[in-house]
């Protein structure tokens, strides 16, 4: 695979550099890698990036694959989208909670999430992990490990703990995806779940694309996000419910501060897919807040050669973003954008100059 290739030949740190992937270790196995594209740095129309969603690496075994579970795929009308086979395609329920992946390691199954090879980020305002709560409901549900060490398997865990926004008022365990880590293929899901007496993701009669897009329009996003569609090489894309795209985006409610929200996190494109009568005030606050960053490149360019910290501060101490200057200097971020990203709202609202409006 193309991952693997520039991996042997060009190292981890080339591969970082290069396309802004973040690397999380196995918390207890140093050697295992878990690769993560940034949504905001990468060139999502990359295949390296888009193989990056989660796969874990053996690094002291010439970069062996020891997880696999997709690649990143697009929402519909998104201009990576690939084109489908649709005479054998499937449409599958997408859905609404946390990717979770089996895979088995030196004699022992082990579980990640997409952005962590141990899956040990904490389960946001619970005593859990999301490891611990994968091995909690796995047990609740009295689910057998399987015996093929040679796959990985793709569930989806759904809990009260780790709603998004559908509701959830049993702890479900849905498996949704399986991969040979030998051959790189994927295979049916189905077979699986007949063994081994796992919850296997819902199935539809296919449609036409259009018939899709007009059934998620019915959709309540307290119960359903939309659909997968999967065509017989395995190559997905995905149709959600309108009205979960606003539920997801707009919790607080739509206004310019939103916008700049959806801006700053390069959502853009998958919110205008489903709301595309905010274009203009898309563009309008995106052309704003590409202008600022081009602006503190070069100062930051500029600057960035003075030799003494002191000489530095008083070169740049009265610009409104000095402090995200002193922050690439000190190596505190990568790049302007990371710091972008981390700085408040309500800062970067005053930086664009960009009074608060309520929008609807």
């Amino acid at each position: 695979m193309e991952l693997q290739d520039y991996l042997r030949n060009r190292g981890l740190d080339k591969l970082t550099e290069e396309y802004n992937i973040k690397v999380n270790r196995h918390s207890k196995i140093d050697n295992l890698v878990c690769l993560k594209y940034s949504q905001l740095e990468s060139p999502m129309g990359e295949k390296i990036v888009q193989q990056c969603r989660g796969i874990i690496f053996d690094e002291t075994n010439n970069w062996n694959i020891v997880s696999y579970p997709y690649d990143k795929f697009f929402n519909y009308g998104e201009s990576y989208a690939p084109k489908l086979n649709w005479d054998a395609a499937r449409i599958y329920e997408k859905l609404d909670g946390s990717l979770m992946t089996l895979f088995y390691y030196e004699g022992e199954w082990r579980v990640q999430s997409s952005g962590m090879a141990d899956a040990g980020g904490d389960v946001s305002g619970f005593k859990y992990t999301f490891q611990s709560l994968f091995w909690k409901v796995w047990q609740e549900l009295d689910y057998q490990l399987p015996t093929e060490t040679e796959y990985c398997f793709m569930f989806e865990l759904m809990t009260p703990y780790n709603r998004i926004v559908v509701r959830h008022d049993r702890h479900k365990l849905v498996l949704h995806g399986v991969r040979n880590k030998v051959t790189l293929k994927e295979e049916d899901p189905q077979i699986w779940t007949d063994k081994y007496n796992w919850q296997l993701v819902a199935t539809y009669p296919l449609q036409t694309l259009e018939e899709i897009v007009a059934m998620t329009d019915k959709l309540d996003p307290m119960d359903s996000e939309g659909y997968i569609i999967c065509d017989r090489e395995f190559k997905r894309i995905k149709v959600k419910s309108p009205q979960y795209v606003a539920i997801s985006h707009l919790k607080t409610g739509f206004s310019s501060r939103r916008m700049l929200e959806i801006v700053v996190t390069n959502e853009g494109e998958e919110f205008l897919n489903y709301y595309p009568e905010w274009q203009e005030l898309y563009q309008q606050i995106a052309t704003q807040y590409n202008a600022l960053i081009e602006e503190i490149e070069e100062q930051y360019y500029k600057y960035q050669n003075i030799p003494v910290q002191k000489d530095f501060a008083i070169a740049v101490k009265n610009l409104s973003y000095s402090g995200i200057l002193f922050a690439l200097r000190a190596g505190k971020s990568n790049s302007v954008k990371e710091s972008l990203a981390q700085t408040s709202i309500y800062k970067l609202e005053n930086l664009l100059n960009i009074n608060f409006q309520e929008l609807g």
